[in-house]
C-alpha cells in the first residue's frame, strides 16, 4: 500500500514517516510540506492514500482533496486536522474523506485504520485488477459519530433527545440516526442504553450508592423505570446484580 503524507509541520512530517514506512507491505512514496507539491505527484507515484492536515498555507488541505476529487483520482484520504471545527468536519464528509482524526493523533488508531483501508484495497484490486473508486457515501468519515458518543459521553446523566444532539451535531435527526447506524452498526438511542446501563453497574459496585442514586446517576428520573430498563438488559435486576456472589 501506498502513502502520501503532506502537512506543514516538519515534525509532523518525519514521526509520520517513521510509523509508517516500517510497517511490512506499506511505503510512504511522498513526504510533502505543502499541496501544490503533492498534487504535482499524484499521478506518478499513484499513492492509495493520502493522510494531510487541513490548515497549510497557501493551498489548504480541502483545497487538495477537492482537485484530487475533480481529477477523480482513486484515493483514501485520511485527515489529521488540531480543528475540530464542524464545518471542516462538514466539507470534508461532502467530499467523500475516509477519516477525520484530531491531533494529537494515536498511532494505534492510524496504524488499525491503515489496515482496514489496506485490507479493503485488496478485494477491489482483486475484482478490477486496480484499485476501484471507493463508494463515497461508504467512506465518510465517522467524526460526527465520535462527536455523537462523546456527546452521549458527557449527558448520559441527564436528559439526552434525538433532536437537541442533532442540533448541537447542526444535523437532522434522521440522518444522525443513519449516519451512526451506518458506522456502528447500532442503533443510537440503544446505544444511550446500552452506554447508560455499563455506567450503571459500574456505580452499583458502589455500595455507598443506592439503587434510586445510581439510577438518577445515569439518567432515570424513576428508579421503577431504570430497573425495568436494567433487568431487560442483563436479565437480572439492579439488587440481584449487587447482590450476586
Amino acid at each position: 500500500m501506498k502513502i502520501m503524507i503532506v502537512d506543514d509541520e516538519p515534525k509532523i512530517r518525519k514521526g509520520l514517516f517513521k510509523l509508517l514506512n516500517g510497517q511490512e507491505g506499506w511505503q510512504v512514496v511522498g513526504v510533502y510540506e505543502d499541496a501544490p507539491s503533492a498534487l504535482k505527484d499524484l499521478y506518478e507515484l499513484e499513492a492509495d492514500v493520502i493522510i494531510t492536515d487541513i490548515k497549510m498555507p497557501e493551498v489548504s488541505g480541502l483545497d487538495l482533496i477537492r482537485q484530487i476529487r475533480e481529477r477523480t483520482l482513486n484515493i483514501r484520504i485520511i485527515i489529521l486536522s488540531g480543528y475540530s471545527n464542524f464545518s471542516y468536519a462538514q466539507k470534508a464528509i461532502e467530499l467523500g474523506v475516509t477519516r477525520y482524526l484530531l491531533k494529537p493523533t494515536d498511532p494505534r488508531e492510524l496504524l488499525s485504520l491503515l489496515k482496514e483501508i489496506e485490507q479493503e484495497l485488496i478485494p477491489e484490486a482483486s475484482e478490477t485488477g486496480t484499485v476501484g473508486r471507493p463508494d463515497r457515501e461508504n467512506e465518510v468519515g465517522n467524526f460526527l459519530v465520535v462527536k455523537a458518543i462523546q456527546y452521549i459521553e458527557i449527558h448520559y446523566g441527564g436528559k439526552i433527545a434525538l433532536k437537541d444532539m442533532a442540533k448541537e451535531l447542526h444535523l437532522s435527526p434522521n440522518y444522525l440516526c443513519e449516519l451512526f447506524k451506518r458506522h456502528t452498526g447500532k442503533n443510537l438511542m440503544e446505544y444511550v442504553t446500552d452506554y447508560r446501563m455499563g455506567k450503571a453497574k459500574t456505580y452499583l459496585n458502589h455500595v455507598e450508592y443506592r439503587v434510586g442514586d445510581v439510577a438518577e446517576m445515569v439518567g432515570y428520573k424513576e428508579a421503577k423505570y431504570f430497573s425495568s430498563a436494567f433487568k431487560k438488559a442483563y436479565g437480572i435486576t439492579p439488587l440481584e446484580y449487587r447482590n450476586k456472589p
